[in-house]
């Protein structure tokens, strides 16, 4: 396809899912299409020729004229032809946010100083009852046993108020925490830290071939779902899951559709069985998501997604990807349970078909992993998402062969009903409850 001025970078979903590399180059009419996964994942800079292709999803992302749009549209093998629009990391900047990044590194000093002093203690004991015993001004003592030295007692792992609030302690006492279950977290990145266990992952932002995190933003999202169960810090919804980080959004926690199309491919291809998305934008269902949650739907994947935080704006209903059919979608509620503020809700925004709310979560002043081995409190219905991710992690460990649409509706099915009786527009369903949904 010839090029000309004022083009743009545009996303082709074909009619067949299965639409192979070679099919697609043929409907586009070109002859050099690459595999958008594996090329993406390398430091390759994006031009405008690029042309790419997402196995699996049925969709590609290139560079379109205006007029060769139009041409797209009208062909009977394409479902449709949208903009590769920016999405956006659903964090609320608010004063609730407070940095405590030394928490963990005060208590691991405390501790060790505890019990170096303990040591002096002793040793300087032993050795003036060693010089008593040796001195020929007093006569030879019976010797005594050195004092009594108190058991080194571990302290139990603090349980955040928001983990208690989902009732996930009371599925772990059952045994279910996550084993065995790879959830994929598409997001700014996962970065080292002594609360997480990281099992793989990539990165689809161009030019950047590490998944470490230089925002924070998923950092603190990985932790919601699976920060350890141990001695000190937070812990997650479930501990024992495996984590994948998926680089999506660049450390300003924002990216393009096609990386984040690249980062459901890859969920795919890799093997996930949940994928966490705390992205989007206030805007109607995109035939592109719809489509390519469908897949990971069919391939056994449960996508969860945030709802936004577009609350009191023009558009305050739920946004992409969220409002895909097929995709849980995630409002958040403060520790009393009323819904916050800025979380997205309400129908009517867009054309009939459009997913509500489905469950509500904590979204308000969440503490939880972040840069710099620390932590911090976080909020926004970015916050929210990933308790559900991690509750659907969990029904997966103790129901193995559910599908992603079993899974959502035994979500449902348990949720603790919040507002207005059943379903309604603003909670969903209600607060999810992982106690309930793994029985």
């Amino acid at each position: 396809m010839a090029k000309a001025k004022n083009e743009k970078r545009y996303i082709v979903t074909y009619m067949d899912a299965d639409t192979t590399q070679q099919e697609a180059a043929s409907i586009l009419g070109i002859s050099d299409i690459q595999d958008g996964v594996s090329i993406m994942a390398t430091d390759k800079t994006v031009t405008s020729a690029d042309v790419f292709h997402f196995e699996g999803l049925g969709a590609s992302s290139l560079t379109l004229t205006a007029a060769e749009v139009e041409k797209l549209k009208n062909d009977e093998k394409v479902l449709a032809v949208e903009e590769d629009i920016e999405m956006h990391i659903l964090e609320e900047n608010i004063n609730w946010d407070v940095a405590l990044t030394e928490t963990n590194d005060q208590f691991q000093e405390g501790y060790k100083k505890g019990i170096a002093d303990l040591f002096a203690k002793f040793t300087a004991t032993a050795k003036e009852l060693y010089e008593q015993q040796s001195s020929s001004a007093i006569p030879p003592i019976v010797p005594i046993q050195p004092p009594l030295v108190p058991p080194i007692v571990i302290p139990p792992q603090p349980i955040p108020w928001n983990i208690n609030m989902v009732k996930a302690p009371r599925a772990w006492s059952r045994g279910i925490r996550g084993e065995g279950i790879k959830v994929a977290v598409l997001d700014t990145g996962i970065a080292s830290h002594p609360d997480l266990v990281i099992s793989g992952g990539v990165s689809f932002v161009p030019g950047v071939v590490s998944f470490n995190d230089g925002n924070s933003h998923g950092t603190h999202c990985a932790g919601i779902i699976a920060a350890r169960n141990n001695f000190f810090g937070v812990v997650g919804v479930a501990p024992r899951a495996s984590l994948y980080a998926v680089k999506v959004l660049s450390d300003g926690g924002s990216g393009s559709t096609s990386w984040i199309l690249a980062g459901m491919a890859w969920a795919r291809q890799n093997g996930m069985h949940v994928v966490s998305m705390s992205l989007g934008s206030s805007s109607c269902q995109s035939v592109a998501y719809t489509n390519a949650i469908a897949t990971l739907n069919n391939a056994g994947i449960t996508v969860v997604c945030a709802s936004g935080n577009a609350f009191g704006t023009g558009f305050p209903c739920v946004g992409s990807p969220a409002n895909s059919p097929g995709a849980i979608a995630v409002g958040a509620v403060a520790q009393n349970g009323v819904i916050a503020p800025f979380s997205s809700r309400g129908v009517g925004c867009c054309p009939p078909g459009a997913n509500p709310v489905t469950l509500v979560a904590p979204g308000v002043s969440i503490n939880s992993t972040v840069l710099g081995n620390g932590y911090g409190i976080k909020s926004g219905t970015s916050m929210a998402c990933p308790h559900v991710a991690g509750a659907a992690v969990l029904v997966k460990q103790r129901f193995p062969f559910f599908t992603p649409a079993q899974i959502r509706l035994k979500l449902m099915a348990t949720a603790s009903d919040l507002g207005a009786p059943g379903n309604d527009p603003t909670y969903g369903m209600g607060l999810v409850n992982c106690d309930l949904a793994t029985l």
